[in-house]
């Protein structure tokens, strides 16, 4: 008897979930970022590998003529004792979970720099986006 009750009780539940219709999923809100945001991780997996890539990122500039950069925490940037070069300094704060965001600064402190911040920070966008681009030629565009 409690078997056929039990099989009664999901056919009957199985029977209610099926005449529901389906909602539509709710966009993001609109003071949010936006989906496209490479800066910008969802799940803890795309932080971890935005994290990789940002490391990448940090590495293959160094490997370029930068100065390295130092490890606190979750912040990343070139120590004010480095030696002044053509390289603007670097300041990225690696994002701290899911619905978070990787923040970039740059600052050029010599009298000119080889690179602007602004293309940089495009760099380092193609970077998170998987689509790394040469430091020399500075030509990458994030779309």
């Amino acid at each position: 008897m409690l078997l056929r009750s039990f099989g009664m009780f999901s056919v009957l539940l199985l029977t209610g979930c099926a005449s529901q219709t389906p909602q539509p999923v709710q966009p993001p809100a609109a003071g949010g970022a936006p989906q496209s945001d490479p800066q910008r991780c969802v799940v803890r997996a795309e932080c971890t590998t935005k994290t990789s890539r940002t490391l990448l990122f940090v590495f293959d500039y160094a490997a370029a003529g930068a100065p390295l950069v130092q490890r606190e925490g979750r912040l990343l940037f070139t120590p004010a004792d480095a030696p002044l070069t053509d390289w603007p300094a670097l300041y990225i704060r690696l994002a701290e979970a899911e619905q978070s965001r990787f923040a970039f600064n740059g600052q050029c402190r010599g009298q000119a720099c080889r690179i602007e911040v602004e293309q940089l920070l495009q760099i380092y966008r193609s970077y998170l986006a998987n689509k790394p681009c040469a430091f020399s030629t500075a030509l990458c565009r994030f779309d």
